[in-house]
């Protein structure tokens, strides 16, 4: 083989060997030359003398010759110019790189002039770029081949990899573009905390990749502990009449099928399909593994017309998907656990509020239930009117650092109680500043007795200073206590406390709420207020009582 067959093809540069001086390239066997013509001016520079040309088609003949799966040759060609030629005769693929190195040695050789001539290039010019360049020295040439050999190495495995993919993907045909796709969609929908969308998604995306008239996932939900608006089935596809009878076939599937392997059904002669009609023969089933048992099954199947029987390619990724469903309702299920754990915790703290107080109580629960009303009629995202009604229960837990004769004192405070109430924004905040799930609530306990008009405590911060959650929770906080009988006065009539929430809008209130605030339907919060009074009035009949 002769440098007339041999073309250096360009690839990608290296530019942290480049600003050392380096170029390294790939020579294919299809080509025509030794490099490329109009190539930039420093691969001009390094390859255009005979010297080096010669040099390179006598490693290039060895290394043809001594027939070894890897050799790597390196050499100085002239006086501050080096050479490496590494081969690699891959199972597939045979590939050969060539790095030209230059060290500073280079600038004070006889040679360079001579390398200037060759690639008809001006010497002041390459002179002034070599210059600004890192070249290495001598000392580190050793070190620098070694270092290119590794590098050369690993895109070459690299790279026999990537063709091993390839044929791999040419093999499975459609179905490589459907795994891709399925872990495409996993990757969407793992984050979902609804477990109705997430199994949703998961069905309906299915249905578009497998060849399957419908694709149905059935959960037992008294197997597990979800949200209690979930009721258990999801179905993607079209199945018109049969959508409650194929639920109905799933719970049956979910309570007898055991372990995680996918199984096929010949629904004709399985009990479980008794008296129903127009499915395909075969039925694929997946049970869905809880941490003590099947929770659900995830099925599909086609209507009586195709009957094709279901491919192993199609056999796992049903049983991946449900293996993922499995993975993603256990971890909701948990989610729910530590949250409904969290929230009795912070129940009982409202409590605790509620019990140094005996006239506010209920007061936690009601602003909780206002500031979320006011929150949605705001059109705000779920997890934001979450955050609300949780801000509503804790607003006032600063209050278990009040004197409780301070809390139930009858008629106005003194300025000395006065102060001491002030306290409690405060209060509250270094008590649930170290609890994680707190982080978003914290703004509304601190500056919930804020007003528009900078006239609050504890901070007098005004307008859109104050945080919004912050300015829902102090808005429900007023309306509740003008609604509610306190130690000091009476609960005062629905007519007056709007009146004078309107008449607050831009002075203590901001303008922007009291309009969807006063579009609450408030029926559910009277029957709070109503539960309170009589549990209230219970309380005093049993203190006489006693």
């Amino acid at each position: 083989m002769n440098s007339s067959t041999r073309h250096i093809q360009i690839t990608d540069n290296d530019e942290v060997l480049r600003r050392m001086g380096v170029v390294r390239r790939t020579i294919a066997e299809n080509g025509d030359a030794v490099f490329a013509p109009g190539a930039d001016w420093l691969e001009t520079f390094l390859f255009s003398s005979a010297p080096v040309r010669n040099r390179l088609d006598e490693i290039l003949e060895g290394m043809d010759s001594n027939g070894t799966n890897e050799s790597a040759v390196s050499c100085e060609v002239l006086p501050g110019l080096w050479m490496m030629v590494f081969s690699r005769n891959a199972r597939r693929e045979s590939a050969t790189t060539v790095a030209m190195m230059l060290t500073i040695e280079i600038l004070g050789s006889a040679y360079f002039e001579m390398l200037c001539q060759a690639a008809q290039v001006d010497r002041i010019l390459v002179r002034s770029m070599l210059e600004e360049m890192n070249l290495i020295q001598s000392c580190e040439v050793e070190r620098t081949v070694e270092f290119i050999s590794l590098l050369t190495r690993s895109e070459g495995e690299t790279a026999q990899r990537t063709n091993m993919l390839a044929d791999l993907g040419k093999q499975l045909g459609e179905s490589y573009e459907e795994i891709h796709l399925y872990h495409s969609l996993i990757g969407c929908t793992s984050v979902s905390t609804s477990p109705m969308a997430f199994l949703t998604t998961v069905a309906e995306e299915l249905k578009t990749v497998l060849p399957f008239s419908w694709i149905a996932i059935r959960i037992l939900t008294d197997r597990i502990n979800l949200t209690e608006d979930f009721d258990g089935f999801v179905v993607g596809g079209d199945l018109g009449r049969q959508h409650p009878v194929l639920a109905t076939v799933g719970e049956r599937i979910a309570l007898s099928i055991e372990g995680r392997t996918p199984v096929i059904i010949r629904t004709e002669s399985d009990p479980r399909f008794e008296g129903t009609f127009g499915f395909a023969s075969n039925v694929v089933a997946c049970p869905i593994a809880g941490d003590s048992g099947t929770i659900g099954v995830l099925f599909a199947g086609n209507d009586a017309q195709n009957d094709d029987e279901a491919s192993n390619i199609e056999m796992k990724l049903l049983g991946a998907a449900s293996e993922h469903v499995s993975v993603f309702l256990r971890n909701a299920s948990l989610y729910e656990n530590l949250d409904s754990m969290f929230l009795g915790t912070v129940q009982a703290m409202v409590s605790a509020i509620d019990a140094k107080d005996r006239y506010t109580c209920g007061h936690s629960q009601r602003v909780a239930w206002l500031a979320r009303e006011l929150a949605i009629n705001c059109g705000h995202d779920p997890e934001f009117v979450r955050r609300v009604h949780l801000a509503g229960l804790v607003h006032d837990v600063g209050k278990i650092g009040v004197p409780e004769k301070v809390l139930s004192k009858p008629g106005r405070l003194d300025d000395e109680e006065f102060k001491a109430i002030q306290m409690h924004p405060e209060i509250g905040s270094r008590i649930l500043r170290d609890i994680p799930q707190m982080d978003g609530i914290l703004p509304a306990v601190m500056h919930h007795h804020e007003r528009w008009d900078g006239r609050g405590y504890p901070h007098a911060i005004s307008g859109e200073d104050i945080p919004l959650i912050a300015r829902i929770v102090a808005i429900a906080d007023a309306f509740d206590a003008m609604s509610s009988t306190r130690t000091y006065r009476s609960a005062r009539p629905r007519h007056e406390v709007l009146a004078e929430m309107n008449r607050c809008r831009g002075t203590q209130f901001d303008p922007d709420l009291v309009r969807p605030f006063l579009a609450i339907d408030f029926t559910e919060y009277d029957k709070m207020i109503h539960g309170a009074l009589r549990a209230f009035e219970q309380d005093q009949e049993g203190r006489a009582a006693a």
